[in-house]
């Protein structure tokens, strides 16, 4: 039986236990702050070294309760850091912020914690407030490898790619075995039209971690863009097999052997569409010649004369909300969907919506009510999706009587071979660009097995693509 400690005994058994740690002898760090506990059960110091010892454990619960309980005896900003820690292991981003903001109150020159704030701001897509943090975690602490490596994750977020690939620099300079910042590199200067270069910097990730999955994706989208085909598959391969849970890469394997999947992975399109959210706008309209939702409008109006802020609108993978920013004079309710949380921050932006979802389309369709929407629009959107059969017939359940569906799809027709190719059975197929084409027949067969009727469908160029224009199809249908 363990004698317990006399109150006399306390704190020189707090330092026994505290040593012990320090030495990476947790379990008897454990037992006499256990011990301490039972002498002195509000023993701030014992909490909150319990707690520390739980999230290193991974139990991030018992951390937060431990280490809360500490800081209501005696909060300092350690434990207002760790208390942190441990939300943000929960994924409680709000309450991470507060307690790293807490011990930044109590401690202004704590540097991991200024980095760590800027860690959360950053997961949160608050950009802005999340460079200004590492800015003053590096001010405190200038050699912070990670806090320059972060820092310029976050700049090319905003699609500030020179600054960011400066950061990058200065952390492979700090720290010149820093594969993650070789690979974020890459990824800058790739986004720069530095092919090359970009390649240079991954084969370095490499050369210092060859298990590095994401570089070796990195270093397959490189050759993809170059045409380089066969080396591109041999570095998704290379990276399928070193994570074989990652469906971005089975998906980009999909494309290029030529196989037609049914739809896009959510990952694979969560994660594109985040790290595009912030250059998105200028990118699409400026330098791909995007006009879609105009396009789709101006079919609309051949049919129909658009009321004023009147009908009850759905925007399917609203993005930013081009589409909704188009639509929105007639609406009398604008809701939007889109599985990228960055591209929906840059939605409410806008202020033309009247509710956002974060989800996918099919799960927040059937969590509609029948018949509450005048108009769906899907504008550059099902290319990320094969298979539309149930897209469309939850949409026909959600119109309310002549209401209209308008969307745009890449143009299967207008491949190589056309519909009639053997590939094209199904009415639609997976390019190489990891996106899908329709045939218009397949269109047709939806359009009459889901009672709507056609009011218009025009071919029309989508984006352009390496300054080749993707043709599309334009189409409006009417449920009746």
């Amino acid at each position: 039986m363990v004698q317990p400690i006399p109150p006399s005994s306390i704190q020189q058994a707090f330092q026994a236990a505290l040593a012990h740690y320090q030495a990476g002898r947790v379990p008897q760090a454990f037992a006499i702050f256990q011990q301490i506990l039972e002498a002195e059960p509000g023993h701030a110091d014992a909490l909150h070294f319990l707690g520390i010892i739980a999230l290193q454990s991974g139990d991030k619960i018992a951390a937060a309760e431990l280490i809360g309980k500490a800081i209501r005896v005696k909060p300092t900003s350690l434990m207002h850091y760790n208390l942190g820690l441990a939300f943000r292991a929960q994924g409680k981003l709000d309450e991470a912020i507060a307690s790293y903001r807490r011990a930044i109150a109590l401690q202004p020159g704590y540097a991991e914690a200024h980095f760590n704030l800027g860690n959360a701001l950053q997961k949160q897509g608050k950009l802005d407030e999340a460079i200004a943090s590492y800015r003053k975690a590096l001010a405190l602490k200038p050699d912070g490898v990670d806090a320059h490596n972060n820092l310029g994750s976050a700049l090319q977020e905003q699609g500030k790619l020179g600054d960011a690939a400066t950061c990058f620099r200065r952390a492979i300079a700090l720290k010149p075995g820093f594969a993650n910042a070789h690979n974020n590199l890459g990824i800058a200067l790739q986004k720069q039209g530095k092919p090359e270069d970009a390649a240079a910097s991954y084969r370095r990730a490499l050369a210092l971690k060859p298990d590095y999955a994401d570089a070796h994706k990195n270093l397959g989208s490189v050759f993809q863009d170059q045409g380089r085909m066969d080396q591109a598959m041999e570095c998704y391969r290379k990276a399928n097999e070193l994570d074989p849970r990652n469906e971005s890469v089975a998906h980009l394997i999909a494309a290029l052997e030529d196989k037609t999947t049914e739809r896009a992975p959510s990952q694979y399109i969560e994660k594109l569409f985040d790290g595009y959210a912030n250059t998105f706008d200028t990118h699409l309209v400026q330098g791909l010649g995007y006009k879609m939702p105009t396009e789709l409008l101006d079919l609309l109006k051949r049919s129909t004369e658009l009321p004023v802020g009147k009908w009850d609108v759905l925007d399917l993978g609203c993005g930013t909300g081009l589409a909704g920013s188009v639509i929105s004079p007639h609406a009398r309710q604008l809701v939007g969907v889109d599985l990228s949380s960055s591209m929906l921050e840059k939605a409410r932006t806008r202020n033309v919506y009247h509710r956002l979802a974060h989800s996918d389309l099919l799960p927040m369709m059937r969590g509609e009510e029948s018949s509450s929407y005048d108009l769906i629009l899907a504008a550059d959107v099902f290319v990320y999706l094969g298979k539309l059969d149930e897209i469309v017939s939850e949409a026909a359940r959600l119109l309310r009587a002549e209401g209209y569906c308008m969307f745009s799809v890449e143009a299967l027709d207008a491949l190589p071979g056309g519909a009639s190719s053997p590939e094209s059975v199904p009415g639609y197929k997976l390019n190489p660009s990891g996106r899908y084409a329709h045939a218009a027949n397949y269109l047709d067969k939806l359009a009459a097995a889901n009672g709507f009727r056609s009011l218009g469908m025009i071919s029309t160029p989508v984006r352009l693509e390496k300054g080749v224009p993707i043709p599309a199809w334009a189409a409006v249908w009417q449920k009746y």
